[in-house]
């Protein structure tokens, strides 16, 4: 005799959802095709399945931003020096993280400095956020292995400039930077107007602190 060959017959839930959606079946019918409770229910005259992450692990990510394990100051300065024979062009970077598994961090304010000149050098300075993975100008066609840049174009003079970005602020973000495991803060500086003729250091301080992982 012949091997039986078995054939699943059972529906799943968007199948399920596919025949409510059609009209084939009633939800009394679809009760009676499974045991136990069906989280399926009418959003708006449209059947539609219950979404376990819009309904709990989204709301989640908020309350991650309630913990504080660390906190993230001066101690995580960002510095990049430029000194003779430095020519004029010469572009540096130097990244904050990467964040590390099981972390999450929460930048609420990034303070710029760019040196002032020692005779004709300006440092203009920027930084890029990696998952901002969006060419620099709307129209640009590659991103950055870096991310974004934040300011649309470098800032800096001849002067000592210091530039206090609260991105909680109306104008800014908006609201804190949220920066999930494995991404990174990049200080962008270009040394402009002139050779270097002596040490000028350009940095950035990162102030925030560091939630605890609800949502993996």
């Amino acid at each position: 005799m012949g091997r039986e060959r078995l054939i699943d017959k059972s529906i799943s839930q968007a199948d399920l959802i596919r025949a409510l959606q059609a009209g084939t079946i009633t939800f009394a019918q679809a009760q009676q095709m499974f045991s136990g409770v069906i989280p399926i229910g009418d959003y708006k005259g449209v059947a539609a399945a219950l979404d376990i992450d819009k309904l709990v692990n989204q709301p989640l990510v908020q309350a991650e931003g309630l913990y504080a394990l660390d906190k993230i100051d001066a101690r995580d300065i960002l510095t990049i020096n430029f000194n003779v024979p430095d020519l004029i062009g010469v572009t540096r970077r130097a990244r904050l993280g990467p964040v590390p598994a099981g972390e999450v961090w929460f930048i609420n304010r990034l303070v710029l400095i760019s040196p002032a000149a020692l005779t004709a050098e300006a440092i203009q300075v920027n930084f890029r956020v990696s998952p901002w993975a969006i060419p620099d100008l709307r129209v640009g066609l590659t991103a950055d292995a870096d991310g974004r840049s934040y300011w649309p174009a470098d800032q800096g003079t001849v002067a000592l400039n210091t530039y206090t970005v609260d991105l909680p602020a109306q104008g800014e973000l908006g609201a804190e930077l949220r920066l999930e495991a494995g991404a990174v803060i990049t200080l962008v500086a270009t040394l402009t107007g002139g050779n270097a003729t002596g040490l000028l250091a350009a940095t950035l301080t990162p102030f925030g602190r560091k939630g605890k992982v609800l949502v993996a």
